[in-house]
């Protein structure tokens, strides 16, 4: 299984879509925050430098981290391969069914665990020459690094649950193309939203199914990261950190049991289904 995985990680990081991606999105956001602070004079108060960048990257990381950032995880891990029509050459190697599922989990890990650190990297080398262009400027707070790995570790289990999910799917087909619209579709609520409007009817209106749904979990701690960074221009202090924490409650335990569920339930799919040749 590990010489998979090792097989799987090289395959993704030396694929040059991948790269580009990042690196791209890396340089967009330092152009644009370097562009977009040029007119703004920090001499005073270099603290606002600070804010300003540490906003800059924050709220869009929120607000569309799950649109531009998960979705490439998830086509980089899961259906690159299958549209790459190695499925079935994959398991004629020896690789068991279990040690595909468990393997792509620990690549999902790896790759964005690389792929965040260089993001930091740029994030950090970024301020650096902001910092160099107005003569030096305080650097970031604990509660502002804490805040942006609470973030970070969000958009990390957001995809990994998303993706469990959808690779029910996924597994089913063995196609590449249709479960990633299906993947944006269900992780951004779109799906729940059928849902609850199918729960109205009335002979399911005694059920409340909206509790129990992914999208709910992962909206619930959207929101709380979202209310604790835009109600204020301020960088949050250690009691508005430890508030975001605690409205956050169990919601991370659900997620993982979705996790669970999910790939217990992708195996016996997996196990069950013939190996097409795409």
């Amino acid at each position: 299984m590990f010489n998979y995985v090792k097989a799987d990680l090289y395959r993704i990081f030396h694929k040059r879509s991948n790269q580009f991606y990042w690196l791209i999105l890396a340089a967009l956001f330092l152009v644009f925050t370097i562009l977009g602070s040029a007119n703004a004079n920090f001499a005073e108060n270099k603290s606002d430098l600070t804010v300003m960048y540490f906003s800059t990257a924050v709220i869009p990381l929120i607000l569309f981290g799950p649109l531009i950032i998960s979705p490439q995880f998830y086509y980089a891990v899961y259906l690159d391969e299958l549209n790459s029509k190695g499925f079935v050459r994959l398991f004629s190697s020896g690789l068991r069914k279990s040690e595909y599922i468990v393997a792509k989990l620990i690549s999902s890990l790896v790759y964005m665990i690389v792929v965040f650190t260089f993001l930091a990297l740029a994030y950090v080398g970024g301020f650096g020459i902001l910092a160099l262009l107005n003569n030096g400027a305080p650097f970031f707070t604990i509660n502002q690094i804490g805040l942006l790995l609470s973030i970070v570790a969000y958009l990390g289990l957001f995809t990994i649950a998303f993706s469990s999910l959808t690779n029910l799917i996924t597994l089913k087909w063995q196609s590449g193309n249709i479960p990633l619209f299906l993947f944006f579709v269900i992780s951004n609520g779109i799906m729940a939203s059928l849902i609850g409007w199918i729960n109205r009817l009335p002979i399911l209106r005694n059920f409340e199914l909206s509790p129990y749904l992914l999208s709910t979990s992962t909206g619930k701690i959207q929101n709380a990261l979202t209310n604790g960074t835009l109600s204020s221009t301020q960088p949050p202090n250690a009691q508005k950190a430890l508030n975001i924490i605690n409205s956050i409650g169990t919601q991370p335990f659900i997620i993982g049991i979705y996790i669970i569920v999910t790939t217990i339930i992708s195996l016996f799919i997996l196990k069950h289904s013939d190996i097409k040749d795409n």
